[in-house]
């Protein structure tokens, strides 16, 4: 990891006695060549932007507890063990680091699985399994150690909301659908459940907090 500093944050907060700042470390898992600025890029790939040539499906070449920010951007729905690589992600993150997914949404089956690589569709509420404040999480959460607290989490309609420009027409239905979905939990969780699969939100995003120990 030494040769990564050019990669690593310095946190700019001290500790509470004055103690120098402690390198703050921030990982992109699959990142190819969209690496997150300012992060430790991992990837089976070689190809510019990754820092440390790993199947980051398996176990990571990380320490315990060494991480403060995990980004991970459509790549969950390509792995084949779900559980392994959640518990892999809350090993190396220090007590309430932050992970973040952004994926294909499941209610559109042609994004999900047009791809002959990709292994799951992938729901939000797939996440409160490792959520233990959520009723899923109480009541499943002995799959796995593993634990995480959901902070955020949005659905879109369109692929790539950000960086592609839809047409007029595409961009004013998502536009509305997106607030539609996003009002609060309670409409996540319908538009997840009952009309998103009508038409077919193509993207999600979420926000995790790593529950540990000392966090």
């Amino acid at each position: 990891m030494a040769q990564q500093g050019s990669a690593v944050q310095a946190d700019s907060q001290a500790g509470a006695q004055g103690a120098p700042a402690r390198r703050r470390i921030v990982i992109d898992l699959g990142c190819g060549r969209r690496k997150k600025p300012g992060a430790i890029g991992l990837d089976i790939a070689r190809v510019p932007g990754v820092d440390v040539i790993a199947d980051v499906t398996r176990p990571l070449p990380l320490k315990d507890s060494s991480v403060d920010e995990v980004y991970a951007s459509h790549l969950i729905e390509h792995v084949d063990d779900l559980m392994a690589f959640m518990g892999e992600v809350w090993r190396v993150c220090r007590p309430g680091a932050l992970v973040y997914f952004r994926f294909p949404h499941g209610s559109t089956p042609f994004l999900t699985w047009k791809d002959p690589t990709h292994r799951r569709g992938v729901y939000l509420a797939m996440f409160e399994y490792f959520d233990p404040t959520t009723l899923d999480g109480q009541v499943w959460g002995y799959y796995h150690p593993a634990k995480f607290k959901i902070e955020r989490r949005r659905l879109h309609f369109n692929l790539n909301f950000d960086t592609v420009r839809p047409g007029r027409v595409r961009a004013v239905v998502g536009w509305v659908l997106d607030r539609l979905a996003n009002r609060s939990e309670r409409w996540l969780y319908v538009c997840e459940r009952w009309w998103g699969n009508w038409v077919g939100m193509e993207e999600a995003e979420i926000w995790l907090r790593a529950l540990k120990p000392g966090g």
